[in-house]
């Protein structure tokens, strides 16, 4: 069996431990939990004034939301999108957020404005697309 060509040779070894020296002199471990635990209470915030978010939940900084509604999500990874702010849907109805290690609060507010500012915009909308009666192929709403 072969598995990898440059598995375990000196420079991957090598760039294996940078990483790992950057990794501990900048704290990043730990900045992952600090941002992360913050980023996570930021969004259960905002679910007390967005109705759409259902849950949020997560470990360090892999972060998820779920929203109510599968039209709402993708519209959400969109609008984010456009504002520079790169997120993506699972199951139909599950932001991820997976940022960097060095992610600060500032960018956390950032990005909690601009989820502000979508659901504001167009929770109502995608929840009555959402709820509109499947008829041959097309919804009505």
């Amino acid at each position: 069996m072969h598995g990898t060509t440059f598995g375990g040779g000196p420079l991957a070894c090598a760039v294996a431990i940078a990483v790992i020296d950057a990794i501990e002199k900048e704290s990043l471990l730990q900045n992952a939990t600090d941002v992360g635990d913050y980023f996570q209470a930021q969004l259960r915030s905002l679910a007390l004034r967005h109705d759409a978010i259902k849950n949020v939940r997560g470990k360090g900084l892999m972060i998820a939301a779920e929203l109510d509604s599968a039209n709402l999500a993708k519209l959400t990874v969109a609008e984010m999108l456009k504002r520079r702010i790169v997120i993506n849907c699972t199951s139909d109805t599950v932001l991820r957020f997976l940022p960097p290690f060095i992610l600060k609060r500032v960018h956390v507010d950032q990005a909690i404005a601009a989820l502000d500012e979508i659901f504001t915009e167009h929770a109502a909308q995608a929840a009555t697309q959402s709820a509109a009666p499947y008829v041959g192929g097309h919804t009505r709403g």
